[in-house]
């Protein structure tokens, strides 16, 4: 835990114009924006204020760190995208329009970073069956959790619409409530209910012969 601390306590060493400026502030200054919300910080940030951006990070980073390791299972990686997140946050702020909170929009961005990150290391896809509930039967899974298993599980979310891999990433790894992940997505309680749906429908399809085999 202690090493966690230490990395989050600086995690952006490669957000090197960012850092030397939010050296040369004063300590009064970095005092008076602690104080701002979240969208006066932003407002600070865009109009050149870049201790406000600090404040930013050190405010949400341990959440999108832990949401983060919670998705990819990995300390540094976890560490890594969570310096991503920031850095695309900063390149990003003047699109931010304030239609959600900027939490929802870093997490939104968390999610998307993660996603990328286990496509790309496609032997971490994967996702425990014992949490896994969006089949009929689950208590035919749980006895189920062998590497084959897995890793038709992890072809069958690959093959999921991109909003559908979302939702199942939300509910499954996260347990969020529908109404949390419709925020997130800043879509309707409905359309993620949808999503959620037809995901679950083409993952029985996907893994119907595989659990019929395994079953029997």
């Amino acid at each position: 835990m202690a090493t966690q601390i230490i990395a989050l306590q600086q995690p952006f060493q490669g957000f090197n114009t960012v850092s030397h400026a939010l050296h040369s502030t004063t300590r009064a200054t970095q005092q008076s924006v602690e104080d701002l919300t979240d969208n006066q910080l932003i407002d600070a940030t865009l109009e050149g204020n870049t201790a406000a951006f600090e404040i930013l990070v050190k405010r949400h980073q341990r959440q999108m760190y832990a949401l983060a390791l919670k998705m990819v299972r990995n300390h540094e990686d976890a560490s890594d995208i969570a310096q991503d997140v920031f850095l695309k946050a900063y390149e990003a702020l003047g699109s931010f329009q304030k239609k959600s909170s900027f939490h929802t929009w870093l997490y939104r961005i968390t999610v998307n970073f993660c996603i990328n990150h286990l496509r790309r290391d496609k032997a971490q896809y994967h996702v425990e069956l014992e949490n896994y509930h969006a089949v009929e039967a689950p208590e035919a899974l749980k006895s189920l959790d062998t590497m084959e298993v897995q890793g038709e599980l992890s072809k069958a979310i690959q093959k999921l619409p991109e909003k559908q891999q979302k939702t199942v990433f939300l509910r499954i790894y996260q347990g969020l409530p529908y109404k949390e992940i419709a925020k997130i997505f800043g879509c309707s309680v409905g359309t993620v209910k949808a999503n959620y749906f037809h995901a679950v429908k083409n993952l029985k399809r996907s893994m119907k012969s595989t659990i019929i085999a395994h079953a029997s």
